[in-house]
């Protein structure tokens, strides 16, 4: 598995592009659908699945419009709800939102796409549904665990002591995993239990 990132959106979101033999996952597209296409299109594979960690529009504006190109959506009905109630945040950022209806729902546990494995982690406190995606050593966590820092919890959903459990069940993770984000840069999670300021091992 090659993992691509762009940078996309209004906010800076990281969009990630899963680069398998045959076919490409994205995880949280968040605008420019044309400009993710066009890198799916450079490795000459289709994107077969969209993978959401939670239900803000600046991590699946584009899920639409990949979805009317056969990818299959998938993403926490906690987090559709609040889509469903008005909480994507698009009005609150004088946005617009490309409204969706996933394919499926999906709650922790393992879930096998195309013959590949994903772990689907339950880490609410950002929103009420947030989830992580686990796939060999990668986590990818939306807005939940960043580089030195840590997710809010003030918005619709959010709850900062859930936040926190969530963080600490990362860190409960045996062994070391590369971390990506929902927006800024990389880590780890080995470097995160030592330094994180925000929530500690």
């Amino acid at each position: 598995m090659q993992v691509e990132r762009l940078v996309l959106g209004e906010l800076g979101t990281n969009v990630y592009l899963l680069v398998f033999d045959k076919e490409i996952f994205v995880i949280d597209p968040a605008d420019e659908a044309e400009t993710i296409k066009g890198v799916a299109a450079r490795y000459g594979k289709r994107i077969s699945y969209v993978l959401l960690t939670h239900g803000h529009f600046d991590h699946c504006n584009a899920a639409a419009h990949l979805q009317s190109d056969g990818a299959k959506v998938l993403m926490s009905k906690t987090d559709y709800e609040m889509i469903e109630n008005g909480f994507d945040l698009a009005k609150f950022c004088n946005e617009h939102f490309n409204s969706f209806k996933p394919d499926m729902f999906i709650e922790e546990g393992e879930i096998t796409l195309n013959g590949q494995s994903v772990y689907v982690l339950a880490t609410p406190g950002h929103t009420a549904g947030s989830l992580t995606y686990i796939m060999q050593d990668n986590i990818f966590c939306g807005d939940t665990l960043f580089y030195l820092s840590v997710g809010r919890s003030d918005l619709p959903t959010g709850n900062k002591r859930q936040l926190t459990e969530s963080i600490k069940k990362l860190y409960d993770l045996s062994g070391n995993y590369n971390v990506y984000p929902g927006h800024g840069g990389l880590t780890d999670l080995e470097f995160e239990r030592k330094n994180n300021p925000y929530v500690k091992a």
